[in-house]
Formats: structure tokens, sequence, C-alpha cells
């Protein structure tokens, strides 16, 4: 009877973690193991070249900038993102009349793909028709102009989570004590002082997580990209996805094409990493 409790508890976890080995653990040791070789136009290895595939990767100027590219990217929209949700989560849970009209406007990203919310914001950005151009009176070309296409893909980017992460702060901040928030005004505290001292440390552990959740969707940028820009111009916008992508689908240089996947992990994995150390002194359970 004790073997079967013991055994149980695996058995109902087996079915999920079949899945995480299939579409997850499988892919990234193929993936790592794949990068080791040079690959035929039939994506099957022919001959182990060992790092080769790594030094061709770091002496493309054009990979380094997709690194630098990136980093930009993401340094722009992970915060702007999380503070914009939850300013906005904020303002909803605050009780007003129209708190249920705000829910539904804040939280439509969510119900749009990554295509065509591309194709939405490439009629709102048009340099010569834009609804932006002409609310603002600006004259920017903004998907060829070196200097605004990121930009314009930041601005999508951070469109396009902000729905997920105002609907995962709203939660957290309506499951704030409404005892300790009455206590608070009772003792003269006003809404900054609430933010600071009781909101951000109650939620910090959603905070987190949507920092974790953010860097991994700004590591995997490349929908709008391939869809807008195709990485320019001069390589203003190409990211490591669409440096992947690119290598992958275009130039069948699938050798390269693994080896930025496995950098791009190794990034990802090690801002992770330091994220959870920092958890320990940052985020109060």
């Amino acid at each position: 009877m004790k073997r079967k409790k013991k055994i149980t508890p695996y058995l109902l976890i087996l079915p999920s973690m079949f899945f995480l080995v299939l579409f997850i653990y499988y892919p990234a040791v193929k993936t790592l193991f794949k990068s080791l070789f040079l690959i035929n136009s039939g994506n099957m290895p022919v001959k182990y070249v060992g790092l080769g595939n790594y030094r061709k990767l770091f002496s493309d100027e054009t990979f380094l900038k997709s690194i630098v590219v990136t980093f930009e990217y993401a340094l722009v929209v992970i915060p702007v993102t999380i503070l914009m949700g939850y300013l906005l989560a904020l303002i909803s849970a605050s009780g007003r009349r129209l708190s249920p009209v705000y829910e539904l406007m804040y939280a439509m990203p969510m119900a749009v793909s990554m295509s065509v919310a591309s194709v939405i914001f490439k009629l709102l950005l048009n340099g010569n028709l834009g609804l932006v151009n002409h609310v603002f009176h600006l004259n920017i070309m903004w998907f060829t102009d070196k200097k605004y296409a990121l930009w314009a893909i930041i601005i999508i980017g951070i469109w396009m989570g902000l729905g997920l992460t105002y609907i995962f702060l709203l939660s957290a901040v309506r499951s704030v004590s409404e005892e300790l928030l009455e206590a608070a005004t009772a003792e003269g505290a006003g809404m900054w002082q609430k933010v600071r001292y009781i909101y951000t440390p109650m939620i910090s552990p959603t905070l987190f997580y949507l920092f974790c959740v953010n860097v991994g969707s700004a590591l995997m940028m490349s929908g709008p990209v391939i869809i807008l820009t195709q990485g320019g111009p001069d390589s203003s916008t190409s990211t490591i996805m669409y440096y992947m992508y690119q290598k992958g689908f275009y130039v069948y240089n699938y050798g390269l094409s693994y080896s930025a996947a496995v950098v791009g992990f190794i990034i990802g994995f090690t801002v992770i990493l330091i994220s959870f150390i920092w958890e320990k002194r940052g985020v109060h359970y």
C-alpha cells in the first residue's frame, strides 16, 4: 500500500512529463547536437565540425549586431510593458464606473495574433498615409528609416505584451487584502505609499513571473520583423530569432541557425538564472 502511494504521484505527472520531454527537452538536445555538425539541405548532419559553426557565428558582424538589437529591444520593451500593465491594473482595480470598459480595452491585444497586429501597425505607422504621422504632424518613415525602424518594432512588442501582463497584474492587485489597504488609509498613507509599501511587495511574485515571461518573449521576437522590415534597414531590426530564421529558411545554413538558437538559449538562461538569484532578496512570498 505504501509503495502504491509512492508511485501514484509520479503516474499523475507522467502525461505532463511526456509532452515536456517531447516538445521541450528533445528539440533542445537535438538543436545542441546539430549545432556541432555541418548540415545538408535535407537538414541532416553530414560532418562533425565541433565548434566550427560557433566560430563562424561570432565572426559574423550581422549576428553580433543582432545580439545588440535584441538587448536594445528587451531593455525597452520589458520594463515599459510591466510598468504600463501595472499602472493600468491599478486604474482598473480602483473601482471606477468604467473599469469593465478599461478591462476589455486593455485585454484586447491578447485576442490579436502577431501577424494581424503587424498589419494593423503597418497601416498606423505608414510613412505617407499612416494615422500616427497624420495626428501628430510627423514625417517619419517608420519602417525604412534606420533611426526609427527598431522603435516601430518596440511599439508593436509593447502593445502585444501588454494584454497578458495587464491580466496577470490586475488579478494580483485585486488579491491584495482590503483590510490592509483600509488600515493604510486610516494611517494617512497616500496612493504612492500604498503602491510602494503594500501593492509592490504583495504582488512581487507575479512581477517576477512576468519579467521571466517577457524575457522569453523578447528573445523570441521575430514575427513583426519578418512581416514589416526583414531585419532592415541595415540590420537595424535584425534580432537573434530573425537571424536564425533567415539562415535556416533563406540561406539554408542550418548549422549556423542551430548555433544561433543555442546562443539565444544561453543568453536567456543566464538572464533568468541571475533573476532567480536576485529573487531571494526582492521577491516576497
